[in-house]
């Protein structure tokens, strides 16, 4: 009997699944940032527009085997994409909680119960009474107005976003692991520079030093070469101190212990690779995973609406049920079959302005969208233009040292045939040595802002063996 109860039940849950109707979708064409799209950045720089490569990480293009080797060190080991990971799973639990509610439900009860009356009539049962129950539940919420499912659509879009959200961590960690690494580059190679500019400066202090015992110098040439070599080796200790705080910090990024890391001895810089693909501005939305991340959330929050909408109407359930009770035998048997409908008939406006608040909140994350959307063209821009104005300033800075080199071996030349003081050899001296310095870190800017460009850009960061997340990127 209970059987054929539940067989009616199904049939009339597939008439209200084929007679349903939605009352709100998803406009998930609608969720794109109100800005006007132009067809080219301001700074690009050629007129070809190529499809993207997500299977080559960023970093590769370096060439460098210890920078690709750290990242991916820090990509394996950071505790803070572990975290992000975490939240990913957080986020798929609670889609799947979401989904099951769409399913019906079985519960089992049984009971098992002994009772004595405290006389005792026969000595092997003193009165001894045993009752059984068994029991089994089903029920079933028709999502008839789509409450159910526009919850289970908004939380696989926060999943969705959750994971977006731990791709663009893996992008940062891997910027910054790069940015340290040049900073750690730059700092041992200007403390190499300090180093061949004391030893200069000390055969400077010799030669001075003997020129002033012959009569052929001043007692000042000698003083100002000192001031120059203890202005030198004052700079040390600063140094080596950066290279090791540095260090430290890149230790932690990888997830070691401090001072257990892997240490950083290479000064030599690459030479800058050519320029990226930077596609057209709208790539933006497909590239870089903190809008895509955006443009989820906002999914999730128009799919929230329709469960607001759909809380406005009547909850179906229906379901039955099949006990058992009585002696250890099952003597009794009970079927049950119920069907139930709850509507809301007054609650002074509530779920009107759950509605509404949910649409504003809709049109805010639309707001913020765009805005995000536009701090990344900013960034996109900014980052071509100060990376074409740092290699322009670099040619010139190593020109100038060019010049200030042959400036001071002119000097030197006529100061050693006594044809002048030594003032203008400690002049173009300190000239040299400054602009030494400076071209060091012109360099490792020139590389910072190429590290800059691709984290305005999005990356890529895949691995090519990871084919879901590439698929995920190409949607």
């Amino acid at each position: 009997m209970v059987f054929r109860n539940l067989v009616w039940c199904l049939i009339v849950v597939s008439g209200f699944i084929v007679s349903g109707c939605a009352i709100h979708r998803v406009q998930e064409k609608a969720a794109t940032p109100a800005v006007t799209m132009k067809p080219a950045f301001q700074e690009h720089l050629g007129d070809e527009i190529v499809e993207d490569d997500y299977g080559v990480a960023w970093w590769q293009s370096f060439g460098d085997p210890v920078l690709n080797n750290l990242i991916e060190t820090g990509l394996d080991s950071s505790f803070d994409l572990q975290r992000f990971a975490a939240r990913i799973d957080q986020a798929s639990a609670l889609a799947r909680q979401a989904g099951a509610r769409l399913y019906p439900t079985l519960d089992l009860s049984a009971r098992d119960e002994y009772e004595w009356d405290g006389e005792t009539v026969a000595p092997d049962t003193r009165d001894r009474q045993e009752t059984t129950q068994l029991g089994f539940l089903f029920g079933w919420e028709l999502d008839f107005f789509g409450r159910l499912s526009s919850a289970r659509k908004a939380r696989l879009f926060q999943e969705e976003a959750s994971i977006q959200d731990w791709l663009d961590a893996r992008l940062l960690l891997s910027t910054a692991i790069a940015e340290l690494y040049f900073d750690i580059k730059e700092t041992r190679r200007q403390l190499e520079v300090l180093n061949e500019q004391i030893e200069i400066n000390k055969s400077l202090l010799k030669l001075t030093t003997l020129r002033f015992g012959q009569g052929q110098s001043s007692v000042v040439a000698v003083l100002q070469q000192q001031e120059q070599l203890d202005e030198t080796k004052a700079r040390v200790p600063e140094v080596e101190a950066r290279v090791g705080q540095l260090q430290y910090s890149l230790d932690a990024l990888l997830g070691s212990v401090p001072g257990t890391g892997i240490e950083i001895q290479n000064t030599n810089f690459y030479e800058l690779p050519p320029l990226p693909n930077i596609g057209i501005p709208a790539s933006l939305l497909q590239r870089r995973h903190d809008l895509r991340a955006i443009r989820q959330r906002v999914l999730a929050l128009d799919a929230d609406i329709g469960a607001a909408i759909a809380e406005q109407f009547p909850t179906i359930r229906i379901g039955g049920g099949v006990d058992w009770s009585g002696d250890p035998r099952f003597g009794d048997e009970i079927t049950s079959v119920f069907a139930n409908l709850a509507a809301p008939l007054f609650a002074a406006g509530e779920r009107r302005s759950e509605v509404k608040r949910r649409r504003a909140a809709l049109e805010e994350a639309l707001a913020s969208y765009a805005d995000q959307f536009l701090t990344a063209l900013v960034e996109v821009e900014s980052a071509l233009l100060f990376e074409r104005k740092l290699v322009e300033r670099l040619e010139l800075v190593e020109k100038q040292l060019d010049s200030a080199q042959r400036l001071l071996e002119e000097s030197r030349n006529r100061f050693s045939q006594g044809l002048t003081d030594y003032l203008p050899v400690f002049t173009s001296l300190n000239i040299v040595q400054i602009l030494e310095r400076d071209v060091v870190s012109s360099r490792k800017e020139v590389l910072s802002s190429r590290v800059a460009l691709h984290r305005a850009l999005g990356g890529p960061i895949l691995d090519p063996e990871n084919s879901a997340l590439v698929s995920l990127l190409h949607e």
